[in-house]
């Protein structure tokens, strides 16, 4: 069975300058999704912040993106999440 990735940038409201953080909807041939978001750890945990963002309940802004941005801003993510040595989640 495929999916289809989409991928969102996460805008804090009070810090637009760089993604917050990311998050993806996975979605299987059946119409069937997953949202998972990018947590410190590096690894994809479920969130419920891009149906928030949809029903307008979401207090951060999402912006589709593509892959490939989506790829640099994990890069920079984890550059950043190492720089700091803590382990912000985003959810």
């Amino acid at each position: 069975m495929s999916s289809t990735s989409t991928y969102y940038a996460i805008i804090d409201a009070s810090d637009s300058s760089y993604p917050a953080g990311i998050a993806r909807r996975l979605k299987d041939a059946d119409g069937g999704f997953v949202d998972e978001g990018l947590h410190s750890d590096l690894a994809w945990h479920r969130t419920s912040i891009i149906v928030e963002w949809e029903r307008g309940e979401s207090t951060d802004d999402l912006t589709v993106i593509s892959e490939h941005d989506a790829k640099q801003i994990i890069a920079k993510l984890e550059e950043r999440w190492k720089s700091r040595g803590h382990n912000a989640k985003f959810d």
